[in-house]
Formats: structure tokens, C-alpha cells, sequence
């Protein structure tokens, strides 16, 4: 008996020295381990300027604004809920563009999302800019509920600067892209609006899926329940989008947000949703952004063939 404890108790302590010392990092989602997959969405890793085009967003916004002052109104109960509104001159019937900026939840204002104005009103094209809250004063529900009203908003008072409300389109880039198809899912008839109160939309380098993402470090910021992140997940509610979607990415963007953009184009295209799908090349996350101020670049030339301008 004892030499079988004996035997036993070596053969354990043989198993013991034989494992490895340390494990490999397990992944976490798809292939990534914890830190991949915290730098899948960080774009201060792979766009290092990332500071210095935000600000040059800002500073061109700034510039726009100054030659041509835009008329701010508000779209709902707060005195945050504001949309800059830049149409052309004598408009008359324009088709409306809603611009949803990015910024991570948590950064930028309309004010910074001006830059692109001139390429939208120098098509005779109206464009609007709204403030819609930040991560640091609310939650992301309420984002979400604020960017529906802007766009209910836009469709109801479109006549009063020129607009025609029977063409409003839609864009947005990274967060303000995951909003803005939050609003493609929302379900207007509710509302009181046409089922396709939005015609068109263009979605920048966004995440239609936040499950990854809250396994994300970004889930330090992002505090949502399983049923919050489910509704504002538009990858699983593809049946409410009623309209045609162009759908954009970078070619120097981080992993997941090419991914996530590759695969909801994917099914997009399955339900004959897909209007296009552009890559931006020589681009980052931040500089595919910038190139929506660019009459000429291949964003643009999307977002003119969308709204049919």
C-alpha cells in the first residue's frame, strides 16, 4: 500500500513538473487574447496622430464656420440638443444629409463636425451637424434615443430651411456610425413617420455589434446590460433597415473595425441592402473621416451616388 502511495504520489508530482510553467494567453473573442483584442479597438495604436487629426477637424470645422455661420436650432427638451444646419443658398426642395460624428462616445461636438458642409452645400445639398451627448454625462441608451430625435426632427422641420423631407439621408463615422445604425433600426411608424423616413445611409468604420466591444477595454466606459447591448447591436436587427446602406472602411483601420464593417456590408448585400462598399486607401480611421470633406475622394463620391447628388 505504501509503495503504491509512493508510485501515486511521484507520478502526481511528475505531472506537476512535466506542465508548463505558464500557460498561452486564451483568446477571448474570435483568435484575439484580452490585449489583442483591447487593441482592436484602440485607435490611438494604430492611427499614433490620432490627437493632431481630431484637431485638424476641429480647426477646418472652425474655418467653415467662419465663412459661413450656420443656423443652430434645437431638437428637443434639453439645452444640449442642439443640430448646426448648413444649406445652400435659396434652397428649395434640397436634399438633407444628418451628420453623426465620432469621437469614442466620449469626444467632440457638431462643432467639430462642420469640415464636411461645404462639399454637401456645394451640391445643393443641406447639411446638419447635432450635439447628441457624451458617455461622460449619460448613458449610451440616451445617445442613442437623442440621434433618433434629430433625425425625427430633421424629417418633420426640413421645409423650414429648404430641406425636402422626403430626402433625408444619413451619416456617420466609428461611434457616431454604430449610432447611426441604431437610428436605421429604429422603427418610425412608431413614431408617426414613413417606415423610410431615412433614404440612405453612409456608415464609416463603425461597430454593428457590441458584444466584442464590451469585451473590449472600452467596457470601462461602456457599462451596458445584456439586453442594452443587444438593442443597440444593428447587426441583430437587420429586418428594420429600410433603406439602402454604403458601407465604408479604411484600409490602415484597426482589425475589428475592418471586420465588423466587412461583415455587416456582408449582410447587407444578403438582403439587398448594400449600396456600396468603399475602401479608403492610404487611410487611417482618421484620415478616412477627413476625406468626407473632400468633394473628390472615393467617401464622398459614395455618399453623391447615394443621395443621387
Amino acid at each position: 500500500m505504501r509503495r503504491r502511495h509512493l508510485l501515486a504520489a511521484s507520478g502526481a508530482l511528475g505531472g506537476a513538473i512535466a506542465a508548463p510553467l505558464s500557460a498561452e494567453p486564451k483568446a477571448v473573442f474570435l483568435d484575439y487574447t484580452q490585449e489583442q483584442l483591447d487593441k482592436a479597438y484602440d485607435q490611438s495604436f494604430w492611427a499614433p496622430q490620432m490627437a493632431t487629426l481630431e484637431a485638424g477637424d476641429g480647426t477646418a470645422s472652425s474655418e467653415v464656420r467662419r465663412k459661413t455661420p450656420p443656423r443652430t436650432e434645437r431638437y428637443g427638451a434639453s439645452d444640449t440638443n442642439l443640430v448646426d444646419i448648413f444649406a445652400p443658398p435659396n434652397a428649395r426642395g434640397a436634399p438633407v444629409l444628418v451628420f453623426i460624428h465620432g469621437g469614442a462616445w466620449t469626444r467632440n461636438s457638431r462643432q467639430d463636425a462642420s469640415f464636411p458642409a461645404p462639399s454637401l452645400t456645394g451640391r445643393e445639398a443641406a447639411y446638419l451637424a447635432p450635439d447628441f451627448g457624451s458617455l461622460k454625462t449619460m448613458r449610451l441608451p440616451e445617445m442613442i434615443e437623442n440621434c433618433r430625435n434629430v433625425l425625427e426632427w430633421t424629417v418633420r422641420n426640413a421645409a423650414s430651411f429648404g430641406g425636402d423631407p422626403g430626402r433625408v439621408f444619413l451619416a456617420g463615422h466609428s461611434s457616431g456610425a454604430h449610432l447611426a445604425g441604431c437610428v436605421l433600426i429604429t422603427e418610425w411608424t412608431k413614431r408617426g413617420l414613413p417606415a423610410d423616413a431615412i433614404k440612405g445611409a453612409l456608415l464609416m468604420s463603425g461597430m454593428y455589434d457590441l458584444y466584442p466591444v464590451r469585451l473590449s477595454s472600452r467596457s470601462a466606459f461602456l457599462h451596458l446590460t445584456l439586453e442594452e447591448e443587444a438593442a443597440a447591436s444593428p447587426m441583430r436587427h437587420l429586418g428594420r433597415i429600410a433603406c439602402p446602406v454604403a458601407i465604408a472602411s479604411a484600409d490602415e483601420d484597426s482589425p475589428e473595425f475592418k471586420r465588423q464593417s466587412a461583415v455587416f456590408a456582408s449582410a447587407l448585400q444578403g438582403m439587398g441592402r448594400l449600396a456600396s462598399r468603399t475602401i479608403a486607401f492610404n487611410a487611417n480611421h482618421f484620415q478616412e473621416n477627413d476625406r468626407l470633406g473632400q468633394p473628390d475622394s472615393e467617401i464622398s463620391r459614395a455618399l453623391f451616388a447615394l443621395m443621387g447628388i
